[in-house]
């Protein structure tokens, strides 16, 4: 077996995690070393003082020494386009060197390529606003036209958001899963899943197959503020599963950046504590590129509607309609039109396009 397979194996021994690997090679100089030990060696280095279970352990080592079946789970991986990357490999990213607890092999599919370039992690609040989805989406749109990389953890939401961007800049979007590479979690993100492979990349540390469980996923955001140059937090509850990456992020020496949001807002109290406590403050994708030391000389603008000339009680409807969701009423106070008015001109502004119902009888523009 070459080395790279020695190193699959071992990440890949039932129950054997980073943490064991690790202690493992403080007793052993490499996988190969552990593979050709005999199992009488293994007993007296492996013993109850430094490892929990050793008696599983050594028996899960003897069992999975099979070359046969091992270099056929690696060709396999080929095969369906997924890589293994071993910390050994001048492909492993640099930035993951570095930290703390970092992985000993990571499984990509994808562009591999673009794991040495810049790269944002743009994060959040699942259950985020539609405004919050907007500022994320602008983003991760304008920094992948600047062609910097955008991750996140693939989750609903925020993290979506940004990938999206991206996608539509027709960019580098990454997604670091908390589960193996071949199964997209959460499901309903599968048309970005697909689409992100095209110019970006699928990444975990976690053996194909793996299933996502939610021990594995807190852990798995070592990984994306890892990757990331900056972190970019919009829309986080103070007790955010968000503020776990920052926290990794800070761990690990790297910038964090925050949106602000609305003073007493629950979904901005994160942000704002972080910005108070120091993180930088972003207004727009260029206080970003800023930080990245990128000058944005791109006139794109975005989520522009078409030139389409709107009757003047149908404008002035549409002026006050914002992106955070607003009901009838208090449109009705804001504009002084009637409810009669208020719901034909909706109903106008749905037709066209315009803006949505996030949620029964409340309006807001459409990204």
């Amino acid at each position: 077996m070459n080395n790279e397979e020695y190193w699959y194996w071992i990440c890949n021994i039932e129950n054997v995690w980073n943490s064991t690997i690790r202690k493992l090679l403080e007793i052993f100089k490499s996988p190969k070393e552990i593979y050709e030990c005999s199992e009488s060696e293994l007993s007296r280095y492996i013993n109850s003082s430094s490892f929990k279970n050793h008696y599983e352990l050594i028996r899960n080592i003897v069992k999975s020494r099979n070359e046969c079946l091992i270099n056929e789970c690696y060709n396999k991986l080929y095969k369906r386009e997924i890589y293994f990357i071993s910390i050994d490999n001048e492909k492993y990213p640099d930035r993951l060197r570095g930290i703390d607890n970092y992985p000993y092999g990571i499984y990509v599919k994808g562009n591999i390529s673009a794991l040495s370039k810049k790269t944002v992690a743009i994060v959040g609040a699942r259950n985020c606003t539609t405004y919050g989805k907007k500022i994320a989406k602008d983003i991760g749109f304008e920094l992948a036209a600047n062609g910097v990389n955008v991750i996140s953890g693939l989750a609903r939401g925020i993290d979506s958001a940004g990938l999206w961007g991206a996608v539509d800049a027709n960019g580098v979007a990454g997604a670091v899963l908390g589960c193996g590479v071949d199964i997209c979690y959460p499901r309903e993100n599968i048309e970005l899943y697909e689409v992100i492979k095209e110019n970006g990349f699928i990444l975990s540390d976690y053996p194909i197959g793996t299933k996502p469980l939610a021990w594995q996923f807190p852990l798995r955001n070592r990984i994306i503020s890892g990757l990331a140059d900056i972190v970019l937090v919009v829309e986080a509850r103070e007790r955010s599963g968000s503020l776990i990456t920052v926290e990794y992020a800070l761990e690990q020496g790297k910038d964090v950046c925050a949106v602000p949001g609305r003073v007493g807002d629950g979904l901005s109290s994160g942000c704002n504590r972080l910005i108070k406590e120091g993180a930088a403050m972003v207004l727009s994708a260029n206080d970003v590129l800023h930080e990245l030391g990128i000058n944005n000389d791109s006139n794109i603008k975005f989520f522009r509607k078409n030139d389409i000339v709107l009757e003047k009680e149908i404008e002035t409807l549409y002026s006050y309609v914002d992106f955070i969701p607003k009901n009838i009423q208090q449109l009705m106070n804001e504009t002084g039109m009637s409810s009669s008015e208020i719901l034909r001109g909706l109903i106008k502004l749905q037709m066209m396009n315009y803006i949505e119902e996030p949620s029964k009888n409340y309006y807001s523009r459409k990204i």
